[in-house]
């Protein structure tokens, strides 16, 4: 066990410095980013999936965002993601507002326990869309505050955010990610919650539908909202971009009700 610890945080340090040095990270950043690299918690469920088998390497840091991290890996399954949880988070409440009404999980007070359990809820919402034909990472396995996914990108570069695409046709894209949205919705009952430019990747001619932590289930007293919420956000973000015109938002999510009612 010690001589993994030590290999793993070997690894880790080897990933921390080629990034601080290729990006020229700020001190502070990098601080932050080891600190949460090296929780102890997040070593020891780092550990347990390189013995499952389920990680072989892990190759670069890909995003160091407020609430997790992300690093590329390697294992069986090919190219992986592997997305670490802030175990410290000063944004509670947050976590709370989209686990409250979730008849899936059980509520809790706890920063220590909510985290894996926001793990957990990521890695069930992406199952649960894959299986009805939603584009998503394929969740390979959930320990602690660590999801361990699909890479969507290759050779450790990840596919670039819709934000940052140049779409040849870009009514094409907005249908395909309505459509999306609806079999979310309709078919695996779960609406994002927090849709945008941001969390969509192009890849393969095709959007693919990332950050799904917070996706409710379509009985939370909030879902109704969060989905009309995602429909403004994408459709606002083609109209202003290509200058394409758009669905109504608010009839797109009038009309998924009524299917829903059906």
């Amino acid at each position: 066990m010690s001589d993994r610890l030590e290999e793993l945080e070997k690894r880790i340090e080897k990933l921390l410095e080629r990034e601080r040095s290729r990006r020229k990270v700020r001190d502070e950043d990098y601080f932050k980013v080891r600190q949460l690299a090296f929780d102890s918690r997040t070593v020891r469920a780092l550990i347990k999936l390189f013995n499952k088998g389920v990680l072989d390497d892990l190759t670069w840091i890909v995003s160091a965002g407020k609430e997790s991290l992300v690093l590329a890996g390697k294992g069986p399954a090919g190219e992986l993601a592997v997305k670490i949880y802030r175990i410290y988070t000063t944004n509670f409440g947050k976590y709370l507002e989209y686990i409250i009404g979730d008849h899936r999980f059980p509520i809790v007070r706890d920063k220590d326990k909510i985290i894996p359990i926001w793990a957990r809820k990521e890695f069930r919402n992406l199952k649960r869309l894959r299986e009805v034909g939603v584009r998503v990472p394929r969740p390979v396995d959930v320990v602690g505050n660590v999801l361990v996914m699909e890479f969507i990108g290759s050779d450790g570069i990840p596919a670039p955010l819709l934000k940052d695409a140049n779409l040849n046709d870009p009514v094409s894209y907005l249908d395909e990610i309505l459509g999306q949205v609806k079999r979310s919705y309709v078919d695996a009952d779960l609406v994002h919650g927090d849709l945008s430019e941001y969390n969509i990747m192009i890849w393969d001619d095709f959007p693919w539908i990332i950050d799904v932590s917070q996706a409710v289930v379509t009985a939370h007293p909030r879902s109704f909202s969060l989905l009309v919420r995602d429909l403004e956000r994408v459709t606002s973000f083609f109209k202003k971009r290509y200058r394409i015109d758009v669905p109504d938002p608010y009839k797109l999510a009038d009309e998924l009700a009524r299917t829903k009612e059906v």
